[in-house]
């Protein structure tokens, strides 16, 4: 059974989000298969009662969904992501037609 340091390092993404600091992970997808990933976290969420953190994906260069229990190991940088934290928000609602009140 794969031990997740993710839902462990809840605080952790947290403080990533509001310092809109880059994590670098070590990510397990769903076929098992192990990928390292820089990630600009910019929120979390719950999708199907599987908390994921929104964000931007360096290597796929677009938003992604990274379950939180799949994430194996996290680093967060000293870096800052480029892009504002509110703008990949209001871009990631408008890409999932979440209406904002």
């Amino acid at each position: 059974e794969m031990i997740s340091v993710g839902e462990n390092e809840l605080p952790t993404i947290r403080r990533a989000i509001r310092a809109e600091r880059k994590i670098a992970i070590d990510y397990r997808d769903d076929k098992g298969r192990d990928s390292n990933r820089t990630i600009w976290p910019f929120a979390l969420a719950y999708f199907d009662r599987v908390r994921v953190a929104a964000s931007w994906c360096e290597l796929r260069r677009d938003i992604r969904h990274f379950r939180v229990d799949r994430i194996v190991a996290l680093k967060v940088t000293d870096e800052r992501y480029p892009r504002r934290r509110h703008a990949l928000l209001k871009e990631w609602r408008e890409a999932e037609g979440i209406a904002t009140s």
